[in-house]
């Protein structure tokens, strides 16, 4: 089972954390490092998250610039608010500089207060439409060359694109989906690479799991993330990711910060960063 460390781009040691916590994460032997992505704090994200938050692919630029193996990934990115084909550039532009290691997990954002913020408030109830005409737009945009376009919300006659993704065909898509049924899921079953849920038990995945490959008609990839308080015992989070391992996943990304006013406390990137290492010590146990 792999191992991805999540990188605290939000509260109050942001900064330090995305400084300091790839090159941990890569000479601890995980195997990718991730950002969350929101771009502003507002009330509805409380007490979840706080207003501090470092914009994630500018993030991961410098983190792919501190490191040279481990992979990279955004987990994740909300789609509907951004131009796809600037997100496709961005990404493609990312996968070159670091040689061929972005992942790039989809979702749609459920916080109808950053759209307004965003100024994108008037889309919020098509989100999900957009979504999938982005991902198609995108995916297009990786496949280079001189193009035009022609959907609902987004339309062109010619554009040329390059350069393109480093990793053959397109970035891996890592779809965020917390449910088995209903548009979400379709999405899953239709475009992922890997199905990426947050905070689903090990019941949940195997469940919603084998629904969504009956959906697609193919084994769909398994990954978790998850989070784990640094106060918590190694021996629990052991346990937990071998019941996630036997649930199918291939990988979990492990979120040892907690909510942003613990990281506001004393040392709190500290004892962050030595949970990490203490559970890469002995990540063979997993299996």
């Amino acid at each position: 089972m792999r191992l991805g460390l999540v990188v605290n781009n939000n509260g109050a040691p942001a900064v330090e954390a995305v400084r300091r916590m790839p090159a941990l994460a890569e000479q601890a032997g995980y195997d990718s490092i991730w950002v969350t992505d929101h771009v502003v704090g507002v009330r509805s994200f409380q007490p979840v998250y706080g207003a501090t938050w470092m914009e994630p692919m500018t993030a991961l630029t410098w983190m792919a610039a501190a490191t040279s193996r481990i992979r990279i990934g955004l987990g994740v990115l909300v789609v509907p608010y951004r131009d796809p084909v600037l997100t496709a550039k961005m990404i493609a532009t990312l996968d070159q500089l670091s040689g061929g290691r972005v992942d790039l997990g989809i979702g749609t954002g459920w916080s109808r207060s950053e759209y307004n913020a965003l100024g994108r408030g008037d889309i919020f109830a098509e989100r999900g439409a957009i979504t999938d005409e982005s991902i198609e737009l995108m995916l297009r945009c990786w496949q280079g060359g001189e193009f035009g376009f022609e959907g609902k919300y987004f339309r062109f006659r010619s554009l040329q694109f390059d350069p393109v993704p480093v990793q053959p065909l397109r970035v891996p898509l890592w779809i965020g989906s917390r449910t088995g049924q209903g548009a979400p899921m379709r999405r899953v079953a239709k475009y992922a690479d890997v199905w990426h849920p947050s905070g689903l038990s090990p019941e949940e995945i195997r469940e919603s799991g084998d629904a969504v490959d009956e959906v697609a008609g193919r084994a769909i990839p398994r990954t978790v993330r998850m989070s784990h308080p640094p106060a918590k015992s190694t021996d629990e989070l052991i346990d937990l990711l071998g019941q996630y391992r036997e649930a199918g996943c291939i990988e979990a990304a492990i979120d040892f910060g907690g909510l942003d006013a613990d990281l506001a406390q004393d040392g709190a990137l500290e004892r962050t960063c030595d949970a990490a290492c203490a559970l890469a010590e002995r990540r063979k146990e997993i299996g």
